[in-house]
């Protein structure tokens, strides 16, 4: 079976809300200091739905593209970066927040955002075009 862990360029997401909330973390959001790279857009998402709409949708599965969506556009724009220097760049140019939120799943309990992930941030495309421009 395959693991995560096996693959150097897997990022694994969290969802994050609108930045102005009380928390950034969304209440069903996965996390992990270890385990998890990023935080990502994850909740009242416009999104397609079945017969021509739209909707508000929320999850990680809206988070995690919108990372794929930062990926595939360093890898259009710099198609020399491999898949390990495009998730280095992902990483590196998160915006971090030093803050107490709420820890998702749990009964109002706080924590440092930045022990909710690796990074300690939510994924930024503008800065991470910028430190691909650099590198």
């Amino acid at each position: 079976m395959f693991a995560p862990s096996e693959a150097s360029t897997w990022i694994e997401v969290g969802a994050s809300t609108a930045l102005n909330s009380a928390s950034i973390t969304a209440d069903f959001s996965n996390y992990s200091p270890e385990l998890v790279d990023v935080f990502a857009p994850g909740v009242r998402i416009y999104a397609t739905v079945p017969g021509d709409e739209y909707q508000n949708l929320q999850g990680t599965s809206m988070a995690a593209p919108m990372v794929a969506g930062v990926a595939a556009l360093l890898r259009g724009y710099f198609p020399d970066l491999t898949g390990a220097q495009i998730k280095s760049i992902i990483m590196a140019s998160t915006v971090r927040y030093q803050t107490q939120v709420n820890i998702p799943g749990s009964e109002g309990e706080k924590a440092s955002f930045t022990r909710l992930c690796v990074t300690g941030g939510v994924v930024n495309a503008y800065k991470a075009i910028e430190l691909a421009k650099a590198t």
